[in-house]
């Protein structure tokens, strides 16, 4: 069954993107389609003089951001589809957003993209994961695999688009629930990659390991420091997700 890659990076205490700051995120991913072999095909801006609709890349939507620097928005979607798609919010194959939410000071960056055109993990999937987390400072992120019907960007943007499993449903509704601080101290849940800030990775999980420990007492495992950022980047080999989870189960250290 093919499978969809989503890389969810989030921060609640960095400041408004701006107009640079979209304009970085917008470059880095006509950089990152470019890559993978990709043409985009639909552009959308949110903000003072934009209704988020979903526009024909190269249109005038996306040509008076250009012309203003991406002034006054507060996000930004590019999406690659089918030719002649006429449901370009759903049967994309591979979307991009960059958005800030004024009520939270949620910034949340979702980068999604088939298999097919890009694997997940490796050299390639890393640089890409790294170019994104230098885009700014973040405070925590992500990247996991789905089957493509499953669509994992809703899962970075907290969705639900059907057919999740009671589990899932519980587990999407407690990180739904939580605030900002929780976020900043505890983990979402465990993943292949995982960018982790200090505070998420000396949780305890008992009276004598934490996370940091975990991390580092399993061969399974890589942890690094990712250079000129205050996170760690968390590396999982797909065999040892489900018993990390195990053992970070019940201790306080995750969301869900």
């Amino acid at each position: 069954m093919p499978n969809s890659w989503a890389i969810g990076l989030y921060s609640y205490s960095a400041p408004h993107p701006e107009a640079q700051g979209f304009n970085r995120f917008y470059e880095t991913v006509l950089t990152i389609f470019e890559t993978a072999g990709i043409t985009p095909t639909y552009f959308a801006a949110e903000g003072v003089g934009y209704n988020g609709d979903l526009t024909k890349f190269g249109g005038r939507t996306q040509a008076k951001a250009l012309k203003t620097g991406f002034a006054g928005i507060n996000v930004i979607s590019l999406m690659a589809n089918p030719v002649e798609s006429d449901e370009p919010g759903y049967d994309n194959f591979a979307s991009a957003s960059l958005g800030h939410v004024e009520e939270t000071g949620e910034i949340l960056l979702c980068l999604a993209m088939e298999e097919r055109l890009l694997g997940f993990g490796g050299d390639t999937f890393e640089r890409v994961l790294l170019s994104l987390a230098s885009l700014r400072s973040w405070d925590f992120g992500f990247a996991l695999s789905q089957p493509i019907e499953k669509k994992p960007e809703f899962h970075v943007l907290g969705l639900d688009g059907g057919g999740l499993s009671q589990e899932e449903r519980r587990k999407l509704n407690a990180w739904y629930a939580s605030l900002p601080e929780e976020r900043l101290r505890k983990i979402r849940d465990i993943y292949p990659y995982m960018l982790l800030n200090n505070a998420q990775l000396t949780t305890r999980i008992s009276a004598t390991q934490t996370v940091e420990d975990i991390a580092k007492s399993d061969s399974r495992t890589v942890l690094s420091r990712i250079d000129e950022t205050s996170l760690w980047l968390w590396k999982i080999q797909q065999d040892a997700v489900s018993d990390i989870r195990a053992k970070m189960t019940d201790c306080g250290a995750l969301i869900t």
